[in-house]
């Protein structure tokens, strides 16, 4: 679980703006809902934004905060 938890909010790191997700996992957005799978954090403006790819294949870039792993069923 600790290495998941790390995976979904990154750890800041002097000069590193950008950071893989390897494996990519599965995630769920504020709206708590199956948010699909993070594979990539990038930083804008001190804050870490996760891109999330949609069961429809779509890609977006969700904040942190907004993210949670997503539930085992």
């Amino acid at each position: 679980m600790a290495n998941l938890a790390r995976a979904v909010v990154p750890v800041p790191t002097p000069n590193r703006d950008r950071m893989g997700v390897d494996p990519p996992i599965e995630v769920e957005s504020a709206t708590w809902v199956a948010g699909g799978t993070l594979d990539w954090w990038i930083k804008e403006r001190l804050e870490w934004f996760g891109r999330v790819r949609g069961k429809d294949g779509r890609q977006r870039w969700i904040n942190t905060a907004d993210l949670r792993p997503a539930k085992s069923e």
